[in-house]
């Protein structure tokens, strides 16, 4: 072949072509041994394949890369929507109630047994109206006096529906009473007997007096006929724990006094395992209120520990680290008491913030500041620590609040985990503002609140050796008493049901197009109660990916609507009924939620 009749082909974008091209750079490469003197330069032409070459094999891999990132990525939404399957699944099972009506049946109670024949009905149908999934079954304990018949001294149905309940209560007669103490402890035990299956179980306990023995109440010893019933109190203590092993929450409606005395004690047999609730219902024009909320409560209760104790994704999401599956907490160490300041040496430490668009795309801000963190923990939640901090800002040093999980494994305590918390306080902040802006309502006597969220920096806090952080998330200290208004999976606070934060949620879906809602709220009502200062919010997103494991997407949307009954702010606002919205005939019933009671958590703990 003549040297000069060779010509460069054109550049090659397939392997093929680059095969073609050694060939062809063989042949030169032989003639090259024959002349020499040849003007083509085999060097520039190996240089050129090579470089083609890489190039290929470049797109190769990032052509390959993509796809893998595509696959984990639709690996990670079916596992997540399997997830979210599972957990709404379980939390439909937190509505599956039992729950017994435990009364003291002698003369003096009458009136409070027509009452629960009389609102059981509504009750139910109204609890219908906040939990989609309910299926609750009731059942009736009456006791009476230790001198009567077994069959005289109780009156007893075991678990059935609402109608077979009614019917029951219809025939139960209130008589006897020739003391003032009964037999609470017979009551008791007989409502352990009862044929317990759902997974939350309540009982309402009403009475007027307290149980015989002395160590039960403190009233004249010629008020109780058997002073010295269960005097070691081995009965009490053993019926207590046996409601304990049953998971059995203990409500008691308390109508004087006299019953003080007897619920302490009970707490004290609980040792910290059980709660007993005491709601004051003498005032109460009818029990409906006592009733429904005691069952809301005891749902949502269970609900919340669902969640709480719901294990993480086995793989995080696309782009994240994964770590150990196994979750270790560390030894903690509580001081309430604020820090002394001036013990506590500075730091300097990098600070990133969010910066949310009209997109809803947050962008990173990293900024530098002066810190104090206390070394311990002054509170605990479900999942993090609260550490007392202090901020220098012009020349002042400002009170702040730190928080970090408390588990060091898992993937909880990774930089992601607390980026995904800035992400979604951000979103909500900046829709926050967005609906303060909103026209003022005309010809409606709503009045909308101003929302804002306390907005959260993610510290980096140096930590051993170079390049080692410790990570807390980073917010202002806010003096006030916290209330949770809402929660992620269909809770509303109906004693204080927040109607402009409830519209909120539902406008930020509107908002959105269908594809974010703001949920989970919870915070102060601040200034003139004009304004509330919220923390911690949760995102339902269609995108899985976004928010972490609170978002529970399309099926979290939907609870939110399940259990949402537009109010005159969403009427107002002229926001669209969503699909799976119940009737709203039925909230007449929350007319009567205008009385407020004093409710006390009697445990053993806050009696140290």
């Amino acid at each position: 072949m003549d040297k000069k009749s060779v010509v460069l082909p054109n550049t090659p974008s397939k392997l093929c072509d680059i095969a073609a091209l050694r060939q062809q750079l063989d042949a030169i490469e032989r003639n090259e041994k024959n002349n020499i003197n040849g003007n083509i330069s085999l060097e520039k032409i190996k240089k050129q394949c090579d470089m083609l070459q890489k190039e290929t094999m470049d797109k190769l891999f990032l052509t390959t890369q993509k796809q893998l990132d595509a696959q984990k990525s639709k690996e990670f939404i079916i596992k997540r929507t399997k997830e979210i399957h599972e957990v709404m699944q379980a939390i439909n099972n937190t509505e599956l109630v039992d729950v017994c009506f435990l009364l003291d049946c002698t003369s003096s109670m009458q009136k409070y047994i027509d009452e629960v024949k009389d609102r059981i009905l509504e009750t139910v149908k109204l609890l219908k109206t906040r939990f989609s999934f309910l299926n609750i079954r009731l059942a009736f304990v009456g006791y009476r006096d230790l001198d009567l018949s077994e069959e005289e001294q109780f009156s007893i149905l075991d678990f059935t529906d609402e109608n077979e309940f009614y019917t029951f209560i219809s025939t139960v007669v209130c008589k006897n009473g020739g003391d003032a103490c009964e037999d609470v402890l017979g009551g008791l035990q007989r409502t352990i007997n009862l044929n317990w299956q759902q997974p939350v179980r309540i009982l309402i306990h009403i009475a007027d007096g307290p149980s015989h023995g002395r160590r039960y109440h403190d009233l004249a010893d010629v008020c109780d006929y058997y002073l010295t019933h269960d005097d070691n109190g081995a009965i009490g203590y053993r019926l207590i724990h046996e409601l304990v092993e049953l998971g059995v929450r203990y409500f008691f409606g308390r109508l004087a006094h006299h019953t003080d005395k007897m619920i302490e004690q009970f707490t004290t047999y609980t040792e910290g395992r059980m709660a007993i609730e005491q709601i004051d219902v003498g005032d109460f024009k009818n029990l409906l209120p006592f009733i429904v909320d005691t069952i809301t409560h005891s749902i949502s209760r269970a609900t919340v520990s669902l969640l709480k104790n719901y294990p993480v994704l086995e793989e995080n999401p696309p782009g994240t680290h994964n770590t150990s599956k196994i979750s270790i907490q560390r030894s903690i160490v509580f001081e309430e008491k604020e820090p002394i300041w001036a013990n506590i040496p500075p730091k300097q430490v990098k600070v990133i913030k969010y910066e949310c668009n009209a997109t809803l795309r947050c962008k990173e801000v990293i900024q530098s500041l002066t810190l104090k963190v206390a070394d311990n923990p002054f509170a605990e939640g479900a999942l993090r620590l609260a550490y007392y901090g202090s901020m220098l800002f012009k020349g002042q040093w400002g009170k702040f609040v730190l928080k970090e999980y408390k588990s060091v494994t898992n993937g909880e305590n990774t930089k992601e985990k607390y980026l995904e918390m800035l992400d979604c306080q951000t979103v909500a902040d900046y829709l926050a503002q967005e609906f303060n802006k909103l026209s003022p309502i005309n010809n409606s006597t709503a009045m909308i609140k101003k929302i804002k969220f306390i907005m959260t920096k993610l510290v980096f806090m140096p930590q051993g050796g170079e390049g080692k952080f410790r990570y807390y998330t980073m917010e202002r200290f806010i003096e006030g008493a916290y209330k949770k208004f809402s929660n992620n999976i269909g809770y509303v606070n109906y004693q204080d049901p927040a109607l402009t934060l409830q519209a909120f949620s539902h406008w930020t879906y509107e908002r959105t197009n269908g594809e974010m809602i703001v949920v989970d709220l919870q915070g102060i009502d601040i200034g003139d109660h004009q304004t509330y200062l919220l923390t911690d919010p949760c995102i339902h997103a269609t995108d899985l990916k976004r928010f972490g494991r609170t978002n529970l997407g399309k099926a979290g949307m939907k609870r939110f609507f399940q259990t949402h009954v537009c109010n005159i702010i969403c009427h107002a606002l002229k926001l669209k009924r969503n699909k799976y919205q119940l009737d709203e005939a039925p909230i007449k019933w929350d007319s009567y939620f205008v009385n407020k009671w004093k409710s006390t958590l009697f445990t053993s703990v806050a009696k140290k």
